[in-house]
């Protein structure tokens, strides 16, 4: 009786959530919150009936994220193997946090779905939950400001603690905090370490046995990054600040890049970056992004001239993509803007040209709208296409970009019942156009969450 009412709700229930898929969470000073989510999941061919309950408690500077993923075969039998190790306990904890980046203290533990370090030009958006909820990344950031002289900044951050693939170090001050010219006593200077310690971490999520069976030869050596940094406010007021930055990062036995310069302005409501970027062989902006996790250490075509048709795989580095990225020069914009803290949009974008520079483009767009009309509490809508041959506006599934649109319904408001829904699309990376029904990655979620 169990197992056809179980059946039944998973039928009734729209929902299929992939791999990729994130617990959802709703805007909320609540204290606690439960969310309950029901669906199939296809993992390594094998289909499984899902359940999940995402729990989440804040209190005063603390807050902490639980999602329980059961796996059930067709005979409901649960995915033992998801649950028999210390690892795979921790891998339910979404996130703990404690404070905010403003804060003298403060830390975050688990998933970072975007993860961006100075101004982008070696880690921007980066993500350790590409292959959430599959790949478990338990992942650490760890920030001290002391309050001393020249208002030291210092982070740490590591994609898992388990593997430490990912790190960065970080560390920003004011080095002329007692000028008494105004033009200089706000001038901070940053520098960043950033490595992969193991380019191989993610080849067993790349290819599964069913597909591929050929194992991931070749050196894991760690790729290591440094970056140096200045910003400088030159005109400061309440309403309005306006001022340069300027970027060099270089990545060990390859290339260099520079924002040479940046400018900005902030007039609180809305804030705009322009720069200018150039970098020289074997260097791509933003190397370590969104995609990085499936790029790091992946499969590619290698076709026999002889025999077009003839295609063969094998495993490749990120890094050894860098050779077969040329110098090139352009521009990266920015553009953020909130009204009364019930509108938030951002858009940005990336054209770089050179020889042969032909995946040096990028856009990335994000609206947030608090409705506030009747039951419907926001909406949302993103969209992102990286290392694109062309900007064109009108192009939308084009590889290497995604999209995806999420709403928030009060289901009532004497029991703080929301119904939440989400659908993305992701775009397959490949030569040529994308065929919208083969080359597209689809996930369609509904959820319900309480809050307490």
């Amino acid at each position: 009786m169990f197992k056809r009412l179980f059946l039944l709700f998973l039928l009734v229930l729209p929902l299929w959530l992939l791999a990729q898929e994130m617990p959802f969470r709703v805007k909320s000073s609540s204290r606690y919150s439960v969310s309950t989510l029901a669906g199939k999941v296809v993992v390594d061919s094998t289909s499984y009936y899902q359940l999940r309950l995402i729990q989440e408690i804040a209190y005063k500077k603390f807050g902490m994220g639980v999602d329980l993923d059961f796996l059930f075969d067709k005979n409901f039998h649960i995915k033992k193997s998801d649950w028999d190790n210390i690892g795979d306990i921790l891998g339910k904890i979404y996130y703990i946090r404690y404070g905010e980046p403003k804060d003298e203290y403060y830390g975050h533990f688990g998933g970072f779905p975007k993860r961006s370090v100075g101004n982008g030009l070696v880690m921007h958006n980066y993500s350790n939950m590409h292959f959430y909820p599959d790949q478990r990344n338990n992942g650490i950031l760890l920030g001290y400001n002391p309050e001393i002289p020249m208002e030291p900044k210092f982070e740490i951050f590591s994609s898992d603690i388990e593997r430490a693939p990912v790190i960065s170090l970080s560390g920003r001050f004011q080095p002329l905090p007692e000028t008494s010219w105004k033009y200089t006593k706000d001038l901070e200077l940053g520098l960043a370490l950033f490595s992969d310690l193991n380019q191989k971490a993610n080849s067993k999520y790349i290819a599964r046995k069913s597909q591929i069976d050929k194992p991931a030869k070749g050196s894991a050596d760690a790729l290591g990054v440094v970056s140096v940094d200045y910003s400088l406010p030159v005109f400061n007021t309440d309403k309005m600040v306006f001022g340069n930055y300027a970027e060099m990062a270089h990545i060990f036995d390859h290339g260099t890049g520079f924002i040479l310069p940046g400018i900005y302005a902030d007039f609180n409501f809305l804030k705009v970056n322009l720069e200018y970027r150039m970098h020289g062989d074997s260097f791509i902006p933003g190397y370590f992004d969104n995609f990085y996790e499936n790029e790091r250490f992946n499969f590619a075509e290698i076709v026999d001239e002889s025999d077009p048709e003839l295609i063969d795989y094998q495993w490749q580095s990120k890094e050894q993509s860098l050779k077969e990225s040329p110098a090139a020069y352009g521009f990266y914009g920015k553009v953020e803007g909130k009204a009364a803290d019930r509108v938030k949009g951002m858009f940005a974008w990336q054209n770089m040209y050179g020889d042969g520079a032909n995946k040096g483009k990028s856009l990335w767009f994000s609206l947030w709208v608090d409705t506030r009309y009747k039951r419907l509490e926001n909406v949302a809508f993103n969209y992102s296409k990286t290392r694109v041959n062309e900007l064109s506006l009108g192009k939308v599934a084009v590889p290497r970009a995604q999209m995806s649109g999420s709403f928030t319904l009060l289901a009532s408001e004497k029991y703080k019942t929301y119904i939440i829904g989400k659908y993305s699309e992701k775009y397959k990376d490949k030569e040529g156009g994308i065929n919208w029904l083969k080359d597209t990655k689809r996930s369609v979620s509904v959820g319900v969450k309480v809050a307490f």
